[in-house]
């Protein structure tokens, strides 16, 4: 049966809404929004003081596996681990910067999976997260124990489109200033491959520890 002019109009009228709402439905579910700087404090906290509960439980190797995806996720490590051996970046080569890279990472978890080992009561506010400046972002997180608070002041970067922690700062104190000092000061005196060798120690004197 032909179809009338009017009819034909109605059927392309219809056929139209149809792939209006499809790409709005679609379209919304393609287009996961990012976490902001203040939701990745959050998890990260909350991860924490996970690994603190479950210490006993999960020894070091269990909260390893535990903190991995989320430090991977939230941090900038390939980034902090360049910033943190400073001009050195550039005269060493493509194998020991990945290896350096790779170094980095697992003493950055194994640095947090050793040294959150027990739980007393701990737990962590959000204090406040500052405007964006220049695709940068501070946000402010206390850690409330019993004899004192201590605040921490993460700073974000937005790099390949998501926000990532690049420096911590304590008691006024940068994190990666102060890692980056030591860093350069052992490549100075000994090269590059002294501080791998000395960032696989420190993991390993982490994973042997009598704590576990």
């Amino acid at each position: 049966m032909m179809l009338k002019f009017k009819d034909v109009h109605i059927f392309r009228w219809m056929i139209s809404i149809i792939f209006f709402l499809s790409a709005m439905l679609f379209g919304s579910f393609g287009r996961a929004e990012q976490p902001t700087p203040a939701d990745i404090i959050k998890k990260f906290n909350a991860t924490l003081i996970d690994s603190m509960k479950r210490a006993k439980e999960l020894g070091y190797s269990g909260r390893y596996q535990l903190l991995e995806p989320v430090i991977k996720d939230s941090f900038a490590l390939s980034y902090m681990a360049t910033i943190s051996v400073g001009k050195y970046w550039k005269t060493i080569n493509e194998k020991e910067k990945n290896l350096l890279i790779d170094t980095y990472t697992e003493w950055t978890i194994a640095t947090y999976a050793g040294r959150f080992d027990d739980y007393s009561g701990e737990k962590f506010e959000l204090i406040s997260a500052s405007k964006p400046n220049q695709d940068s972002v501070t946000v402010i997180s206390r850690l409330i124990e019993a004899d004192e608070d201590r605040d921490f002041y993460y700073r974000l970067r937005k790099i390949a489109g998501k926000w990532r922690i690049v420096d911590i700062q304590i008691s006024g104190v940068s994190q990666l200033a102060l890692t980056r000092a030591q860093f350069v000061n052992v490549i100075n005196s000994k090269g590059v491959s002294s501080l791998i060798s000395m960032l696989k120690e420190k993991i390993r004197n982490f994973s042997e520890a009598k704590t576990n």
